[in-house]
């Protein structure tokens, strides 16, 4: 592999180098132009311009950073993994973070200044990379990237900020090595130039470091060299080391490359003449590029207009002839998808306007009552919709053009237009077709369509239209059978609905009565000389009638008979809070009116706003063998002495639904 030391160069570039390689951090630039030309292997462009070797020293500068640290982390950022070849000692040292979908540069370098390596490379500096490289040298890490460039020294930190990077971001930027090549004399031709005062004076204004005692060199011409007096060409430096911030853009290069050019010049190796007329030969050279490349743009620019211009012709004529499948194809969609007859008609009126090229379109339905309705109108007055005629004045009666779905010529004014004629805009009718809809054998309506500017449908157009006219029949079948089905289905809906809430109703109910009876005592307290027997019988499935024996004490026990207003799951449920209210009130008060009015109380917080129980409510003393109660609203209860039966009195109001009840003992 190529080395610095196998190039001819001056002995201070290795001491700079050696400088360059002591920094920690920074941005480091090898610059230099690569022209495409001599990209592609030509010694020389049309320009003059040789190719610089950058991307040579570029390589060679990372082998060498790398040799000098062989323990140093290196992350190459860059598209090709030719950027770097490095022996098998130094691959170790390299990690690669190749640049392809759906990496990008901005994410592969970002992703590489957070891994922190002493070694950040990228293969070369643009728009989107240049700030991401003075980014991560900010941070501390030592970045070394390339620049095609015809500047050099401060003129490359000058580019930088024309391409938008704040000025501060250039505090990053430490070096900048650019690399040009010149073309050498020939060493069979050359000849010394006459070294007068004349001559020394202009070099020592131009060049203060010109040494003395040097002799220079131009070229003659010979066979050798073609007439040129070239042969070959050398590497020229320009070294340039950033120092304090605020001088950087006019600060002068360490090494410039006019002393490297004219210490190469007292060494024989380039033309005194090239190198007094370098900077003038720079210009003329690049000036020279850049108008090439303009008139290679405009070039191209003028062989792509004629392509686009040869494209659009082609284009033009793919898209007519493709216009009307694509069409064809995006209403078939649209005729499939449509579940509404009327915008289904109005669709297939426009679509058939823009397939023939028509100016104006009615589509007649026929209905099971034997008429036709003027179902859509395209061009012509929409004050005809829904207009019914007789089916015989639309079809026809026995017209062969009903025998088949061809379309056929059709003079003079759709049926039913007649009457508007007279205040129609233009009823100069040129070229019309009447178009059966007939789909397996059955008439479901009639297309008309007219132009007023063109004497004839072409047959592509006529085709065309017969082929539409047969996907919109069926779609219009369809259409209307699913507006039945519909009707249908809606009635079913309603059915299922009716029958979906008398199912939930007699569920509600089945729970309810599964509450109630779980509620329903169906063992009683064992009293000596008492007997108790119970039997409740619901007029429906669910009743609101509840009752209990409430064993109080050794001494006496509650006998409870209520009735909860309404029926069904609140029903029951607020009979679960009455009754849990009455066996907690009962076993704290044995006063039955107290006991009561103490649930009537905590009903009125407790339950429904809309619902009450009707209770009566006895206390027996089984010694004295005395019932003392409270009827809230219930009905009044028998008691059964021998053959005869008393109704017991006493008033009282309903619990849980006014502020104040009034109950009654006896």
């Amino acid at each position: 592999m190529l080395e610095l030391k196998d190039l001819f160069h001056l002995p201070e570039l290795d001491a700079i180098i050696g400088q360059l390689a002591d920094d920690e951090s920074g941005l480091i630039v090898v610059a230099g132009l690569d022209t495409p030309a001599a990209s592609a292997g030509a010694s020389t462009d049309a320009d003059g311009f040789l190719p610089s070797g950058r991307a040579a020293i570029f390589r060679i500068l990372i082998r060498h950073l790398l040799t000098l640290k062989l323990s140093a982390h290196a992350i190459v950022v860059a598209e090709a993994k030719d950027t770097l070849r490095v022996s098998r000692q130094l691959k170790h040292q390299v990690e690669w973070l190749p640049v392809e979908p759906p990496h990008t540069y901005a994410s592969r370098i970002t992703y590489a200044t957070f891994r922190r390596p002493e070694l950040l490379v990228i293969d070369h500096l643009d728009l989107e990379t240049a700030p991401l490289a003075l980014q991560a040298a900010q941070r501390g890490i030592k970045v070394l990237s390339q620049l095609d460039t015809v500047f050099s020294g401060a003129g490359v930190a000058r580019h930088l900020l024309e391409w938008g990077i704040p000025r501060e971001a250039l505090d990053a930027l430490t070096w900048i090595i650019t690399v040009q090549r010149v073309a050498t004399l020939c060493p069979h031709c050359k000849e010394p130039v006459p070294v007068t005062e004349v001559l020394l004076d202009e070099l020592r204004h131009r060049y203060p470091a010109v040494p003395l005692g040097v002799s220079f060199f131009r070229p003659t011409g010979c066979a050798t060299c073609h007439q040129t007096g070239r042969q070959g060409s050398v590497a020229a430096f320009d070294v340039f080391r950033a120092g304090e911030p605020a001088l950087l853009l006019n600060q002068t290069s360490l090494l410039p490359l006019q002393e490297y050019l004219l210490r190469l010049a007292a060494l024989g190796h380039v033309s005194l003449d090239d190198v007094m007329s370098y900077e003038a030969d720079q210009l003329r050279r690049t000036y020279g590029l850049f108008a090439q490349s303009e008139h290679a743009l405009a070039e191209a620019n003028l062989e792509m207009q004629r392509k686009l211009a040869q494209l659009e012709a082609a284009n033009k004529v793919l898209q007519q002839r493709t216009e009307a499948l694509i069409s064809l194809q995006d209403m078939g969609h649209m005729l499939v998808t449509s579940v509404n007859l009327e915008d289904l008609a109005s669709r297939v009126c426009r679509h058939a306007r823009d397939l023939c090229g028509a100016d104006r379109a009615i589509l007649y339905y026929l209905t099971p009552d034997g008429t036709a309705e003027v179902l859509a109108v395209s061009g012509w007055d929409i004050g005809l919709l829904h207009q019914r005629l007789d089916a015989v004045m639309v079809m026809g009666a026995g017209e062969p053009a009903l025998a088949s779905a061809e379309p056929v010529a059709f003079r003079g004014l759709p049926p039913g237009v007649e009457l508007e004629a007279r205040t129609a805009r233009d009823t100069t009718l040129k070229a019309g077709l009447r178009v059966p809809l007939i789909t397996q054998q059955e008439v479901v309506g009639l297309m008309i369509v007219h132009s007023t500017t063109r004497s004839v449908f072409a047959p592509g157009q006529v085709a065309l239209l017969q082929t539409f006219a047969n996907q919109a029949a069926l779609a219009i079948q369809r259409t209307g059978l699913i507006d039945s089905l519909r009707d249908k289905i809606a009635q079913l809906e309603a059915a299922q609905a009716d029958l979906v809430q008398k199912e939930r109703l007699e569920r509600e109910l089945e729970l309810a009565r599964q509450v109630q009876q779980r509620l329903l005592p169906r063992t009683f307290p064992l009293m000596p000389g008492f007997a108790f027997a119970a039997r409740c019988e619901p007029a429906r499935r669910v009743g609101g009638d509840f009752y209990d024996v409430i064993l109080l004490d050794a001494d006496r026990f509650g006998l409870v008979i209520a009735d909860v207003s309404d029926k069904g799951m609140p029903a029951a449920l607020f009979m679960a809070l009455t009754r849990s209210l009455l066996l907690a009130e009962a076993r704290r008060e044995r006063s039955p009116r107290a006991v009561l009015t103490n649930v009537h109380r905590l009903l009125i917080e407790l339950g429904e706003p809309d619902m009450f129980v009707t209770v009566f409510y006895g206390v027996v003393d089984v010694t004295s063998r005395r019932l003392t109660y409270t009827r809230a609203g219930h009905d009044h209860p028998l008691l059964l002495r021998g053959n005869t039966v008393e109704a017991l009195g006493g008033q009282g109001t309903f619990l849980g639904y006014l502020e104040v009840a009034a109950v009654h003992s006896a």
